[in-house]
């Protein structure tokens, strides 16, 4: 009996091991297919030449040197002074801050419209701009693939492993907690329209790590507390008043399983052939799956910046979108789904919200 389970188990690793590898080597096929696409639409002359393609890389490939320039850049960027105008965030102390403020004020525009890709690749451009041209960073924004990691032990990624050269780890565990409810879609909060996060292995303030003492000035703004630690209301509505406080982590890598896998992702580079399909499905799945297993700050769809380990998150949002792109650059490449209103595009099924653009 014993050698018949031990013999079913060996069998179920190898396979799985099997199907591990025949994924990472078909999405290793669809990033050359895309390369190849995008270096064949490019001019041979100008400012945008294939010689001129940058290539940004997963944390984990990166070496310890890299590693602490890039946090060093991202602690740089926390004590530089703001630039934002304070008037419209007074609470902005900091040119990290900056860039949450950003998101803050453009949120009702950039999530669940027509913009939301090309806003955030933007987003992400000027981040990385700012670590290499404000503090010395002479990389390029790392990116985190959720599907290699989803299946793995939290622990197991230098991302978050809480070590000296990750962006530090998971919140100190709490238990006894039901989740968080995130009232959605705003201005209009409705129980029917919340999105639920379930507890996950943290739940309290970030502890090890280059980032144990980060500090959040801005938010929450959507958040919805759970039985966790509280989180003090801004003194604004709109979360863009100064309200210091610690970072709050809460790692469940069931979430990232569920809709980050390689299946998942695979099946949308593969199969889903429409920006009307492609779309709502990432929109929903993989991209709310990895603000979902950050949790705390990222919670909260106005304020997740605020969470280094963001930045990370949306480069891959990008990366995905950018293979999807490549692999049919003539129907893809300028595709939209949506307007600049609210959730007037293919998903969710909830009433139109209609936004005034500035």
């Amino acid at each position: 009996m014993l050698r018949s389970n031990l013999i079913a188990t060996i069998v179920t690793l190898l396979l799985l091991f099997a199907q591990a590898h025949a994924n990472q080597a078909l999405m290793k096929k669809l990033v050359h297919d895309y390369q190849k696409n995008t270096k064949s639409h490019l001019p041979s002359q100008g400012p945008c030449t294939p010689d001129k393609l940058v290539v940004r890389k997963e944390w984990s490939t990166l070496d310890t040197k890299t590693r602490q320039s890039y946090i060093n850049a991202v602690k740089c960027l926390a004590k530089r002074p703001s630039i934002i105008d304070p008037k419209l965030a007074p609470g902005a102390r900091t040119r990290f801050d900056d860039f949450q403020a950003t998101h803050i004020l453009h949120t009702r525009t950039i999530h669940a419209t027509g913009l939301f890709f090309a806003w955030h690749r933007h987003f992400v451009h000027l981040y990385e701009k700012a670590l290499r041209e404000e503090c010395g960073y002479t990389g390029h924004q790392p990116y985190w693939e959720w599907s290699h990691w989803a299946n793995k032990p939290v622990k197991s990624n230098p991302l978050y492993d809480g070590s000296h050269t990750s962006m530090s780890g998971n919140g100190r565990y709490i238990p006894g907690r039901n989740g968080t409810i995130q009232l959605f879609p705003i201005p209009d909060p409705t129980p029917e329209k919340a999105i639920f996060t379930p507890p996950g292995t943290g739940g309290g303030y970030i502890h090890d790590g280059p980032f144990a003492n980060w500090s959040l000035h801005l938010g929450p703004v959507a958040y919805s507390y759970d039985k966790g630690v509280h989180v003090p209301p801004n003194p604004q509505s709109d979360g863009l008043g100064y309200n210091p406080r610690p970072l709050i982590r809460d790692f469940n890598n069931s979430l990232l399983q569920e809709s980050a896998s390689w299946d998942v992702i695979l099946d949308m580079l593969v199969n889903v052939t429409d920006i009307h399909e492609f779309h709502p499905k990432f929109f929903q799945g993989p991209h709310l799956a990895g603000h979902s297993f950050i949790s705390g700050v990222d919670n909260d769809i106005f304020t997740s910046p605020g969470d280094p380990l963001f930045w990370f998150h949306h480069a891959q949002v990008d990366r995905i979108w950018t293979v999807w792109q490549g692999l049919d650059l003539d129907t893809r490449e300028e595709a939209l789904d949506g307007t600049m209103t609210l959730l007037d595009c293919t998903f969710l099924s909830y009433s139109i919200i209609t936004l005034e653009a500035d």
